[in-house]
């Protein structure tokens, strides 16, 4: 047999130690693990505190102008002139359409005519009774003539009336050449142009809408129509206000009118309709928007962030770091949403930790390090 030489046997005795000292360690440390203590999860907690509330209500509603109007021709003729832009605000008064006027201007210089003509045959007809209730007193001229005269003069009377009608009808006629808006807002297209022949079958000409202010109207089931009556019956003390279709808040403030004095028996509902200010015509006719009722009156809650919120198939719950830092499960029932604060009814009380980061790291009965969350250390 080869003797082994003497440099590679203490190779392997070097390497030998090398083994014997790392088994030993590796063996303590396989066996140290499951004694050790494991890490405490971090979690961030939030103290459920009392805030000052108003009661809330949003419902959907769509914007009413308190006035629309189809601008109409009242007789008949060629249009003259268009006098306005279309889609620009006109004030009462302004010219908004002319139609020709040269023959309802010649109507009425004949209906003048006519009127002197009458009241000529009316002063003959009159001297004519005069005189002969004059003969007749001295029995120079019948009765039957007078009576005669009489009805002559009665008759040139009833003409007279009837041709200062036929005049004021002819002015009329021709004031109607000129159409002017009826009240105050924005005027949209013109539905005939110059030259067009129109007339009171000939439709709308134009559509009118008022603008400032403007109505709001919502449906409320009657169900809570009736609470809100029996709890606040003074809609003075509620403020409404818009959510716009941006999602922005409607700077001015309204204030409810009236409600419909019947339901609408398919949708058992109450339109309840508001008035606001609307300076810049931002909001539009039939427009739909989000209506913000709340009460000027406030009332305590508890809340609680939304973060901390959970869901399962039970119901909603938290989980609560208790004084001993140990994780709880509590079941909450919750009411309505403030900003990104939760209302909660049942369940939690004030100054309960409630986790609102890490709740993925936890398990109920778990000890954990609670740091309060930066927005609620002031609680």
């Amino acid at each position: 047999m080869r003797r082994v030489s003497g440099s590679f046997c203490s190779l392997i005795l070097v390497l030998a130690a090398i083994v014997v000292a790392i088994i030993p360690t590796g063996q303590a440390a396989a066996q140290g693990a499951p004694n050790g203590a494991p890490p405490v999860p971090a979690v961030l907690v939030s103290k459920a505190a009392e805030m000052d509330i108003s009661d809330e209500a949003i419902f959907f509603g769509r914007v009413e102008a308190t006035a629309r109007v189809d601008i109409n021709a009242r007789i008949d003729g060629y249009l003259a002139e268009v006098a306005f832009t279309e889609g620009s605000m006109v004030q009462a008064g302004d010219l908004l359409f002319r139609i020709e006027s040269g023959v309802y201007e010649a109507n009425v210089a004949q209906a003048r005519a006519n009127l002197a003509s009458a009241n000529a045959a009316e002063k003959l007809t009159k001297l004519s009774y005069e005189r002969s209730r004059e003969l007749v007193s001295r029995k120079t001229v019948s009765q039957a003539q007078l009576d005669q005269d009489l009805a002559k003069y009665e008759e040139a009377q009833a003409n007279v009336a009837a041709r200062r009608a036929e005049l004021t009808l002819a002015e009329i006629n021709l004031g109607y050449t000129e159409i002017r808006a009826p009240i105050t807002g924005r005027i949209g297209k013109a539905n005939q142009s110059k030259g067009s022949l129109v007339g009171p079958a000939s439709g709308s000409l134009a559509l009118l809408v008022a603008q400032d202010p403007i109505h709001v109207a919502w449906p409320v089931s009657d169900k809570l129509f009736t609470e809100i009556s029996k709890t606040r019956p003074d809609t003075k003390n509620v403020t409404v206000r818009l959510r716009l279709p941006d999602d922005s808040i409607y700077e001015h403030t309204g204030h409810i009118i009236y409600a419909e004095p019947s339901a609408n028996s398919t949708t058992n509902t109450i339109t309840v309709r508001a008035e606001f200010p609307n300076p810049d015509q931002l909001l539009v006719d039939r427009q739909l928007v989000n209506v913000l009722i709340a009460s000027n009156d406030t009332q305590k809650y508890l809340v609680i962030p939304q973060d901390a919120l959970l869901l399962d198939q039970q119901g909603a719950y938290v989980f609560v770091v208790n004084d001993e830092n140990k994780v709880e499960i509590r079941r909450i029932t919750t009411g309505p949403q403030r900003g990104l604060s939760l209302v909660v009814e049942l369940g939690l009380k004030t100054g309960d930790r409630v986790i609102t980061a890490g709740q993925q790291k936890v398990q109920p009965g778990m000890t954990v390090n609670a740091t309060l969350a930066p927005e609620a250390a002031g609680n």
